[in-house]
């Protein structure tokens, strides 16, 4: 069965990084469609047909001539867990697919919305609440999911849980290069920091990367 798809993103997008690294990691080719959120595009008429909620990503199915929107990065990940198996990105045992995904939420729910340009923005017009703001959620969020990796006994893996990356690896570590962005000081995490150097290192995770799909004029 035939399948296109399509990702509509945002380079610096954590999220979308989340999409775009579960894609490379299982070998998907897709088309990359940017939408530019500091010009707004993600709340455009034509945009929000896809993504009612106007967040990047949406990933857009074509399938027998039908076409299927799906947004919200985890679930669309789960969506390509399902579809494409191989490389699983949950591996192993029942509990162990429920702590990636305890980890993994404590970003995705817990850390990486309240960053999000609206809701900063909201906090405060002001530049230097707006990072305060950043940092306070961005070290809560580490902290917590450090905490995590050290209650069961650290890490002796390359990633969280594994020696490849699982779900929790894929939202962990854009939440890493945001708290660099925003000046906070990732020893404070060595568990993360650890990860996160080591996934920096690896080809799907740089093709996935802003650098990687930085456009030109940024």
């Amino acid at each position: 069965m035939d399948k296109k798809y399509v990702l509509y993103h945002y380079w610096r997008s954590s999220a979308s990084w989340r999409v775009r690294w579960a894609l490379e990691i299982k070998k998907i080719s897709y088309e990359a469609r940017v939408v530019n959120l500091l010009k707004g595009e993600e709340k455009s008429t034509e945009f929000l047909e896809k993504n009612p909620a106007g967040y990047v990503p949406c990933l857009v199915l074509e399938e027998q001539g039908r076409k299927y929107f799906l947004s919200e990065s985890l679930p669309i990940i789960e969506f390509l867990e399902e579809k494409h198996p191989e490389h699983s990105l949950l591996p192993g045992s029942s509990f162990d697919k429920a702590f990636m995904r305890q980890l993994a939420e404590t970003i995705n729910a817990g850390t990486q919305p309240l960053q999000n340009l609206d809701v900063f923005r909201y906090h405060s017009s002001e530049k230097n609440k707006q990072d305060e703001w950043i940092q306070h959620w961005i070290k809560r969020g580490l902290g917590i999911y450090e905490k995590l990796l050290g209650n069961k006994g650290g890490t002796t893996t390359a990633f969280s849980c594994t020696d490849t990356p699982s779900l929790a690896d894929i939202c962990l570590i854009p939440q890493c290069y945001s708290a660099l962005r925003f000046q906070v000081d990732l020893s404070q995490f060595p568990l993360c920091e650890k990860i996160y150097e080591y996934a920096m290192g690896t080809p799907e995770c740089l093709a996935a990367s802003p650098d990687a799909h930085k456009p030109k004029e940024s």
